[in-house]
């Protein structure tokens, strides 16, 4: 028995010399997984089969997790634009064979399971982006900066085409965050924001009718509030019924009487708030935070651009994603059907979201001395 356990000590330190991860990291991750079980066990009325539905669909992330363990850093980084255009392939797919949901057409059917390619580019696009700067190095100028432009706007157009307004400008946000740390030029940066403002009115007639109604709505839901305001107010209700403490788990009125739509997905911030309270919402947002800015540190550390634009664009994504959908919850931001990134129920979200973590715990060395390792 001794022998077992010094063989299985023995592995266990072969791994963490080959695969150093940063173990606070993989403690917050673990714990938001946790309490997004939890919430989808209340939300379900106390039935475990969505909690192993979402068990069994994270399951998939172990795959891909696997092989990105399993290989170098500079391997990694040479499959980086492969899986882009993989990416883009599989949103053009989606134009043409996709499967309609909700006036959206965002997904495709492989029979045994549907997929969202948009949540496979959120990943593909900053590693693509990173490989590409960390080839002509920074600061980025020239044909270079115009290639990286064009590989934002590309699945930026696509993803709009599905349409997917959140997570288009998410994908927008993404790129153009890591051009931006690559140290693109001020002027450039004044002349987007400008020319973004002054498109603004075109913008609006691009949108289609129920995407303009939202934005109205948010401007004026309290006119509306038993028809297109409705939604948003009842999730109001809900989460400022929570307190301080919350109602306690199961008892959310507002949730479990049937006044929320889509509780068990993009709504689950709802259940938070109305079971836990605001002490359940700072917890969560700090958790948030959390995670997010140790992304962000792990990248800081690094010398390798690539591991650095990589970390820091993952963990920054991370945080856009959950602020919009709380924002979206809350009535600060029109509703655009951005999950909550861990809590909300869905496979494809839900694997996307661990396998960029597994990303930033591969990239982000905690042994400065393997960051050379090519």
């Amino acid at each position: 028995m001794s022998r077992l356990n010094i063989s299985c000590m023995e592995a266990m330190t072969y791994f963490k010399k080959r695969n150093p991860v940063d173990s606070l990291l993989t403690l917050l991750v673990t714990s938001a997984i946790l309490l997004g079980l939890f919430l989808l066990l209340s939300a379900n009325q106390f039935s475990y089969s969505l909690p192993m539905k979402q068990l069994i669909k994270g399951s998939l992330a172990v795959v891909p997790l696997y092989l990105i363990f399993s290989m170098k850093d500079r391997s990694f980084q040479e499959i980086t634009t492969p899986a882009f255009l993989f990416s883009l392939i599989l949103l053009v797919a989606v134009l043409w064979f996709g499967e309609t949901t909700k006036g959206a057409q965002r997904w495709l059917n492989f029979y045994f399971f549907r997929f969202e390619p948009s949540e496979l580019v959120k990943i593909t696009l900053p590693l693509a982006l990173a490989t590409h700067i960390h080839q002509h190095g920074i600061p980025i100028r020239g044909k270079a900066l115009v290639s990286a432009i064009a590989m934002v706007i590309i699945p930026f157009l696509l993803v709009l085409k599905q349409p997917d307004l959140g997570t288009a400008l998410i994908i927008l946000f993404i790129g153009s965050l890591t051009i931006f740390l690559a140290g693109i030029n001020r002027k450039i940066i004044i002349a987007s924001m400008t020319a973004v403002i002054l498109s603004a009115p075109l913008l609006w007639n691009q949108l289609h009718s129920y995407q303009q109604q939202r934005i109205i709505t948010l401007i004026s839901s309290d006119e509306d509030l038993q028809h297109h305001g409705y939604h948003i107010n009842q999730s109001r209700i809900a989460i400022g019924s929570g307190g301080l403490w919350g109602k306690g788990i199961g008892k959310g009125t507002q949730v479990h009487l049937g006044y929320i739509p889509e509780h068990k997905t993009d709504f689950i911030f709802t259940v938070l708030s109305e079971e836990l309270g605001f002490i359940g919402n700072i917890a969560w947002i700090m958790l948030v935070l959390s995670i997010g800015l140790r992304c962000i540190y792990l990248g800081y550390k690094q010398s390798v651009i690539f591991n650095k634009l990589v970390c820091i664009t993952l963990g920054s994504a991370f945080m856009l994603n959950a602020w919009i959908n709380m924002a979206m919850v809350t009535g600060v931001l029109p509703v655009v059907g951005v999950p909550l990134p861990l809590l909300s129920y869905g496979g494809t979200s839900f694997v996307a979201t661990l396998v960029s973590f597994g990303i930033v715990l591969k990239l982000g060395h905690t042994d400065p001395k393997r960051q050379h390792i090519w």
